[in-house]
């Protein structure tokens, strides 16, 4: 009898553990370009936890070993190296991208956000990528912006690189913090969608993060360009109908 107990809890256990492996290939592969970075690593987190196979992208394999242990596929890839990128893409199904220059002055806006962008663009869109969803920045639009007086114009060219992903025919979603990105834990405080280009405001890296794993499942996402920011008159994270925020917002707006 006890036997014949333990059997059944066994293929139960066997049962889940195969049913659990099923959801997680199922989602598919996601590269995560800028994955040590500040709003990577978060993204790392919640794709894992939602079930994805995450494949990190990271210039150094052991700084990647130090953040995430052995628990995150890495493959060594620059996209400053281009030769780099398609052994990093292969097999996948998404990437998301959330590169820029450091602020170490290693490589410029122009080799990091714009040249590597087109890179990894252009690797993604030859391996066959489903969807690319690329973080920029609030502000883009702003030709004035006092931030490409000194930090190379950094916004100059990651609209450029913006508006080469929207006519490189991948389906596509580009999220734009907009305003002072800051360490607080996500779903903390209230957010908003906006298409203006308007008035920054602050965001925490982790909400920014599950703003891009949710609009890899969503496809009224797709196509769109969005500002994402603290505001009172939105909602936390884990209170959002993202159906309906991606749904409601236009594949074009005037912020192009």
């Amino acid at each position: 009898m006890v036997k014949t107990l333990l059997m059944i809890i066994f293929f139960v256990l066997l049962a889940t553990l195969s049913s659990s492996q099923t959801f997680a290939e199922g989602k598919g592969v996601v590269v995560v370009a800028g994955a040590t970075g500040g709003t990577g690593r978060h993204v790392v987190s919640h794709l894992k936890a939602e079930g994805y196979e995450v494949r990190a992208m990271v210039r150094s394999l052991e700084k990647g070993r130090q953040m995430f242990g052995e628990d995150v596929a890495m493959v060594r890839a620059d996209v400053t190296e281009p030769s780099t990128l398609p052994p990093l893409l292969e097999g996948a199904d998404y990437v998301i991208s959330a590169i820029g220059v450091s602020g170490r002055g290693e490589a410029s806006p122009k080799d990091v956000d714009y040249a590597g962008s087109l890179a990894l663009i252009n690797a993604s869109k030859a391996a066959g990528i489903k969807k690319f969803i690329m973080v920029t920045s609030g502000g883009v639009t702003w030709w004035t912006h006092p931030i490409n007086w000194f930090s190379g114009g950094v916004l100059k060219w990651k609209r450029k690189a913006e508006q080469y992903l929207r006519t490189s025919g991948l389906t596509h979603v580009i999220v734009r913090p907009n305003g002072g990105l800051t360490d607080k834990p996500g779903n903390a405080d209230k957010i908003i969608f906006t298409q203006n280009d308007g008035f920054p405001s602050s965001i925490s890296r982790e909400d920014v993060a599950i703003v891009c794993v949710k609009a890899l499942g969503h496809t009224e996402a797709n196509n769109k360009t969005f500002e994402v920011k603290n505001s009172e008159d939105g909602l936390v994270t884990g209170a959002i109908d993202w159906t309906k925020w991606f749904g409601e917002m236009l594949v074009q707006s005037d912020n192009f």
